[in-house]
């Protein structure tokens, strides 16, 4: 079996890191933003890009502004750092799932707390 796509996106991961550090002068994306998690398809065409913002909504807001003005260019600067025949079309996604996850943590905990005084 082949995982030339798992290959493809840790680098495109990696890519993205520096290009977001060095390359990328546009200011909605000059936050504290993070690519979480890059997944290409098997056949190398696209890649679905998530990323995480450390910020208020607003700073999520500029984040996903900045991600669709930027798309081409950011695709053009991973051909620079990636050295593919293709380089996938790029989609970017909030990943929003730690959030997710501590909201989800905190309704257990309050369920939980909730328990414990019904058996006092």
């Amino acid at each position: 079996m082949h995982y030339r796509h798992l290959r493809v996106a840790e680098l495109i991961k990696e890519a993205l890191g520096l290009i977001l550090l060095e390359d990328i002068r546009d200011p909605d994306l000059q936050g504290l933003i993070t690519i979480s998690e890059v997944e290409v398809t098997p056949d190398l065409k696209r890649a679905r890009v998530y990323y995480r913002v450390h910020g208020e909504d607003e700073e999520w807001a500029r984040a996903e502004r900045g991600f669709k003005r930027a798309r081409k260019y950011i695709r053009h600067l991973i051909g620079e750092h990636v050295f593919l025949k293709y380089i996938p079309e790029i989609d970017f996604f909030p990943d929003r799932r730690p959030e997710d996850l501590e909201k989800f943590e905190k309704v257990f905990r309050d369920l939980s707390y909730g328990k414990d005084q019904e058996d006092s």
